[in-house]
């Protein structure tokens, strides 16, 4: 299964990434995969509302062994994961991806960047 949504960089795309994440998953993969998997995709697309603050495109794939959920923006610029020491208070979605997804990269996108995480299925 393939499905993809184009987004604008504002607040409620991450709730509307949510939910299509969510609906997309739920009877196939599970209640807790599918709100893993919507977590997750909710700090990649806050990271682009936050920093990139360009329209992206939401890719989910579905194989037999894994989901795989991508958000593109126009922005080159890498995210980053923060040390565990750095006292600001937000920033840390990176973090939780890095700790939740079996794997999970940056790959160039021209004009910007695509940042992916797969879960098993």
């Amino acid at each position: 299964m393939h499905q993809s949504i184009d987004l604008l960089p504002e607040p409620r795309a991450a709730g509307t990434a949510r939910h299509f994440v969510f609906d997309q998953l739920h009877e196939r993969v599970g209640d807790d995969l599918a709100e893993t998997a919507m977590l997750l995709t909710s700090e990649l697309v806050t990271n682009v509302i936050v920093h990139a603050r360009t329209p992206m495109r939401l890719d989910l794939d579905l194989t037999d062994d894994a989901i795989r959920v991508a958000v593109c923006d126009d922005t080159p610029r890498s995210p980053a994961i923060r040390s565990a020491h750095d006292a600001r208070l937000t920033g840390r979605g990176m973090n939780l991806v890095d700790a939740l997804a079996t794997q999970w990269g940056v790959e160039p996108d021209p004009p910007g960047k695509k940042v992916w995480f797969e879960l098993p299925a």
